[in-house]
């Protein structure tokens, strides 16, 4: 079911139960924990590619393996018509140069597990630094 056709509005329940385990995944760099979240043909799509569910782990070991005191954090969270809008912020150092990008995921639910998501923020301290 897509965004636009979805018209049940999701239990906040559900909402405040994914960003618990969003928040843990990154906290505890846990990439294995990523396909938990996501349905089996579920995508994530942020600045620099797209992701399939099998993906991630590996996306996010090289995203962590290339940045000194990697850390994502919510800022806040809220419930929307079809899923859930996470605001975060990601600081780290990389190439010798600390940095802090600010961005949001939203992401599509259904039965508490992401159909799709997308984060946005500016890749460039990213991408400048290697």
């Amino acid at each position: 079911m897509s965004r636009t056709q979805s018209h049940q509005p999701i239990d906040p329940g559900n909402a405040g139960t994914f960003v618990e385990r969003w928040t843990a995944i990154w906290r505890d760099h846990d990439g294995g924990g990523w396909p938990e979240l996501l349905h089996e043909d579920g995508v994530l799509r942020n600045p620099i590619g797209e992701l399939k569910r099998s993906d991630l782990p590996g996306y996010m070991a090289g995203l962590v393996a290339s940045i000194a005191d990697h850390r994502i954090r919510p800022l806040r969270w809220g419930a929307t018509e079809d899923g859930v809008l996470i605001e975060w912020v990601m600081t780290g150092t990389r190439g010798g140069a600390p940095f802090e990008i600010h961005g949001a995921d939203r992401f599509s639910l259904r039965d508490g597990r992401a159909v799709e998501g997308v984060a946005y923020f500016d890749p460039r301290p990213l991408l400048e630094a290697g």
